[in-house]
């Protein structure tokens, strides 16, 4: 978590947007009003890819080398002191519908801030595959057939959300940080 003054909203706000774009993460939804970035999802760079952004760690970078992983990344601005609100089960929701999840503006908002940064982990996995046990060329992948129909079922990828990043949140924090204190 970073402290932000509101003096300073508009240039952290445009760090944040940087440190995600430098980090290889590219910034796709940029909420100034509500105080949110979120970024598509960037591969991680592994030990025979220097050429992506570099792990967080290692191990991390042993991980991402066996299996494809991706990373993506949220910035959230929120004012200081408040808490998330526990979920209840509630019959009927009422009230405005707001876009954004305080309700604040943050263009005008006047006291502090406080940045947060997440980074999800997720991993792909292919539907079918079959591992040799001996050597990676072993690989196959299988076809299932349903036994009514004559339309065959494609192998299909998809991605599983692991764990969260948290050296890269501290890594992402520090350069906003240097940044803002740049200026």
């Amino acid at each position: 978590m970073l402290l932000v003054s509101q003096e300073q909203y508009a240039a952290a706000f445009d760090a944040a947007v940087s440190v995600a774009a430098a980090d290889g993460m590219k910034p796709t939804v940029l909420d100034r009003r509500g105080g949110y970035i979120h970024t598509d999802p960037a591969a991680a760079g592994s030990i025979v890819e220097p050429w992506k952004p570099k792990a967080s760690s290692p191990r991390q970078a042993l991980e991402n080398t066996m299996t494809l992983q991706r990373r993506t990344a949220r910035f959230e601005f929120r004012q200081v002191g408040i808490e998330e609100l526990p979920i209840i089960d509630v019959g009927e929701l009422s009230g405005p519908a707001l876009l954004t999840g305080s309700g604040v503006d943050f263009t005008t908002y006047d006291g502090p801030l406080e940045l947060r940064v997440w980074v999800f982990v997720e991993r792909q996995y292919k539907r079918g595959i079959r591992r040799g046990s001996w050597t990676l060329r072993d690989e196959t992948t299988t076809r299932e057939l349903p036994v009514d129909s004559l339309w065959e079922q494609t192998p299909s990828t998809f991605w599983v959300p692991m764990t969260r990043d948290v050296a890269r949140e501290r890594a992402l924090l520090a350069d906003v940080e240097s940044r803002l204190s740049a200026q």
